[in-house]
């Protein structure tokens, strides 16, 4: 039996031909030629692909006949529609050695024929990326007319080195197509996208900063640095436009400078999508009202979801401790020595004075520091220090996080990130002031700032927000991801949905997918395994009462985790994209918080 193996592997468009190996396939075995297969199968990786027919399917399942009398068994998605004896091409997308997951490249003879024609149309040569481009837009369910083809050849122009399938995917979702943009794209679609990693590596990055500066000799600098970043997290919040606003048409509020960048869609932006977007007119004859009231009300499920699975793990009450009694008696006489009354001193030492305050405090002897050194050395010592640090770092915590109880108030999501933007834009001035505008933190810094953007583009398009949720001894990152994007603000039926997904220390990871139609919510759980249904069940009375108390008929549905697929992340722009090829998803938005 001859296995023309030059057929079945391909890399980087190149063939993994047959004499690769010491000898010939013609010369081995049959035992030896399945032998020899099976170990390419097993040594291939991520982005090859392979070539077979397709002899059997089952869900996501799916039996590829790669030679006479050799057949593998691999992962597919769901939503791919195969039919059986189609020779398809497939690219690897994780492979741990027992079992692959794989993705069709969409090169097979009727596609392939289609893919060919679409290119001569529009005049482009059949290069191996000009191929790629036309099948990933095909598999998106874009058009592949002669504007569309040569409109998205001049886009991956545009940025090269980029990855084609990301540019292709942004425009299909409406999303500008930037270098900041696409790396906070693949950011999410890979679930790296968390606000709350920013802020922590932030939190503990800044004293790095200090302490450099100090060592350079640079006190001064290193003084006004810290008097920088408390002038922007002790002074007065600055007032301005909100950011994050429901993803409705809206008139711009009395008084809203013209132009201001919001996430709220004015009428010219509306008309302007309705005129690019299919289907947005069937949108727009929604009743603005109705849609707002239904966004509010799934974040008021999402907060009741919330409280409810911290009540089950138990991870919430109590006060929050941000620094230890010998750590208060410490601060206390640092401040004395620098000349704080007594008793004011004595407050502080008993953490009868808010974090705020006493940050202020400290930041009124910071010009004193530059000049008298004494007053340096005490300062030098107290920046330095554990209880200086976690003050500062509460102080973030409280601004740049959100409390689960807040979560279904719209406007105290809307100012979170308003003041994020804000103070992360006068951060990165300090950095540059202080010359530490290439360091990590003012990458981080950056980074912080392009995402909270880059959510607000996105929030032009689809109901989306993060929640960086502040809990006790805990801090949690969240998605809420509601359907109501501007092609299909809510179901003819009213019924209005929302994904969420939690992942917590004591229940796991848990799936929940809330829907609404009129007054009935229905909320559907799954979780890894049986001994967190019982422990949900156990609990569920109380998510109930305060859906009673709201006035929502309330039934919950629970079931077990079907294992994913290797090397599968599940993130909410993977949810965005199935949503847009209509696909239905029980669950890709994340909540990861230790509970």
């Amino acid at each position: 039996m001859n296995l023309n193996l030059g057929n079945i592997f391909k890399k980087d468009n190149r063939t993994i031909r047959t004499n690769d190996t010491a000898r010939a396939p013609e010369s081995m075995s049959k035992g030896e030629r399945l032998y020899r297969l099976q170990n390419e199968i097993r040594n291939m990786k991520p982005g090859q692909t392979l070539q077979g027919t397709v002899v059997n399917r089952n869900g996501n399942s799916v039996q590829i006949e790669l030679a006479q009398d050799f057949n593998i068994n691999a992962r597919i998605d769901q939503s791919v529609s195969l039919a059986l004896g189609q020779m398809m091409s497939f690219e690897i997308k994780a492979n741990n050695g027992s079992l692959l997951s794989l993705a069709p490249l969409y090169t097979n003879t009727a596609n392939t024929a289609t893919i060919l024609r679409a290119l001569a149309a529009a005049g482009l040569p059949e290069t191996a990326a000009n191929i790629e481009m036309v099948a990933t837009m095909m598999e998106e369910g874009m058009p592949i007319d002669k504007e569309s083809i040569l409109s998205m050849s001049r886009q991956l122009l545009d940025f090269p080195g980029q990855n084609p399938a990301s540019i292709i995917q942004m425009t299909k979702l409406g999303l500008p197509v930037t270098e900041a943009n696409i790396e906070q794209f693949e950011h999410y679609m890979n679930a790296n996208h968390q606000i709350l990693g920013s802020v922590e590596t932030i939190m503990d990055e800044l004293p790095q900063v200090f302490t450099e500066l100090m060592a350079a000799g640079k006190e001064g600098q290193a003084y006004t640095f810290y008097e920088a970043v408390l002038n922007i997290f002790t002074g007065n919040e600055t007032e301005g436009s909100v950011i994050l606003q429901e993803n409705l048409p809206a008139q711009p509020e009395e008084g809203q400078p013209a132009g201001q960048e919001t996430v709220s869609l004015t009428q010219e932006q509306t008309t302007k999508q309705e005129t690019t977007q299919p289907g947005t007119q069937q949108a727009a004859e929604q009743p603005a009202g109705q849609i707002r009231d239904a966004v509010q009300t799934m974040q008021q499920q999402a907060d009741d979801t919330l409280l409810h699975m911290t009540d089950t793990a138990g991870g919430e009450g109590g006060r929050p401790v941000v620094l230890t009694d010998r750590q208060w008696n410490s601060l206390a006489d640092m401040l004395r020595n620098l000349g704080v009354e007594e008793e004011t001193a004595g407050q502080i030492q008993k953490g009868q004075i808010p974090p705020k305050e006493v940050l202020n405090l400290i930041r009124e002897f910071l010009p004193r520091a530059m000049h008298d050194p004494d007053v340096g050395r005490i300062m030098e010592r107290l920046l330095g220090g554990k209880e200086f640090q976690n003050l500062l770092k509460a102080e973030i915590g409280k601004q740049w996080l959100i409390e689960p109880r807040e979560v279904a108030d719209p406007k105290q999501v809307e100012q979170l990130y308003e003041r994020v933007r804000e103070q992360t834009m006068r951060m990165h001035q300090a950095l540059a002031a202080a010359e530490k505008g290439e360091t990590p933190l003012a990458r981080s810094v950056q980074n912080l700032q392009n995402n909270v953007d880059f959510m607000n583009q996105m929030n032009h398009m689809y109901t989306y927000v993060q929640l960086p949720l502040k809990m006790l001894g805990n801090n949690a990152h969240g998605d809420l991801y509601v359907y109501t994007n501007k092609k299909n603000l809510a179901a003819k039926d009213g019924n209005v949905s929302a994904l969420l997904h939690l992942d917590m220390e004591h229940l796991g990871p848990l799936d929940v997918y809330v829907t609404m139609q009129n007054q009935k919510v229905s909320t559907n759980f799954t979780v890894q395994d049986e001994s967190i249904l019982d422990l949900i069940e156990e609990h569920i009375g109380l998510l109930h009462d305060r859906l009673a108390k709201r006035g929502y008929d309330f039934k919950a549905h629970m079931q077990i985790k079907e294992a994913e697929e290797e090397g599968e992340q599940e993130s909410i722009m993977r949810t965005i994209l199935h949503q847009q090829k209509n696909i239905s998803v029980l669950s890709r938005t994340s909540f990861d918080m230790r509970a």
